[in-house]
């Protein structure tokens, strides 16, 4: 049941990040998108990742690999925006 909760808690977190996700793979447009709160974003989920690997709580490292996922696509986009304009 507990696992259930975090599942369920995480599947929200991750809704949060799946429409940015989509509309910039889609638009190709970063250039209103912070670098640095995806950034932290992903240290954030790096280190959640490894404590619900260590506390065997799958609800924690699945859903933040996910997040982890969504981040870094946003990322490495406005990491190869930033490029082309310089």
């Amino acid at each position: 049941m507990i696992e259930a909760i975090g599942f369920i808690a995480g599947a929200l977190s991750l809704i949060g990040y799946l429409p940015q996700t989509i509309k910039t793979i889609r638009t190709r447009k970063t250039r209103d998108l912070a670098l640095a709160t995806f950034l932290f974003v992903m240290l954030s989920a790096a280190l959640w990742i490894v404590y619900g690997w260590m506390q065997n709580a799958p609800s924690i490292w699945v859903t933040n690999s996910v997040v982890m996922v969504c981040c870094l696509i946003i990322t490495i986009m406005k990491v190869l925006d930033i490029r082309q304009k310089t």
